[in-house]
């Protein structure tokens, strides 16, 4: 019984994952842990930061921030199945105090608070979102991008992570 729910589960969240391809949107691929600590690490993130990931799929990113780095932390995921799994691991990780997963779309959701964002999505979406953090952001936050450039934001460090690069801006 609990492999067929495991089973039916997995087949939900494959063919939500082809229905967001075809709609453009970025999907869940998640970073290797060793690529997170690598970023975070030189972004200098700390317990002084409040760090928001936009798409945290399984929460990976959140969880080490908080439990290697001290950032508080909050994980955005619209996908439903992904935002219970991040709290899952969350709660398992006993990080509830530090991490708050919201399930919900990050374009709905007010980003002045935060002074670090984490961003692992599609070139498209950082296209369409870069315009919403240059208006929220304080100035001197940070945006943490893997794979994908953003065009209008002072570049402070381009790093090899894995088989692409990752970026560190200053907003």
């Amino acid at each position: 019984m609990i492999n067929e729910i495991i089973f039916v589960l997995l087949t939900i969240l494959v063919f939500k994952t082809w229905i967001d391809l075809l709609r453009d949107e970025a999907i869940f691929v998640p970073l290797p842990k060793k690529t997170i600590r690598k970023i975070l690490r030189a972004a200098k993130i700390s317990n002084k930061d409040f760090l928001v990931d936009l798409g945290c799929g399984d929460g990976r990113v959140v969880i080490i921030a908080a439990k290697e780095f001290g950032a508080k932390c909050v994980g955005v995921e619209k996908n439903f199945l992904l935002a219970r799994i991040a709290n899952w691991m969350v709660e398992k990780e006993g990080l509830k105090g530090r991490v708050k997963i919201v399930n919900k779309d990050f374009f709905k959701v007010d980003l002045r608070k935060f002074n670090v964002v984490f961003a692992y999505l599609s070139k498209k979406v950082n296209a369409k979102i870069e315009s919403k953090l240059k208006k929220e952001l304080k100035k001197g936050s940070k945006v943490l991008s893997a794979a994908h450039e953003f065009k209008s934001f002072k570049l402070e460090k381009k790093i090899k992570t894995g088989h692409f690069y990752s970026y560190i801006y200053r907003v």
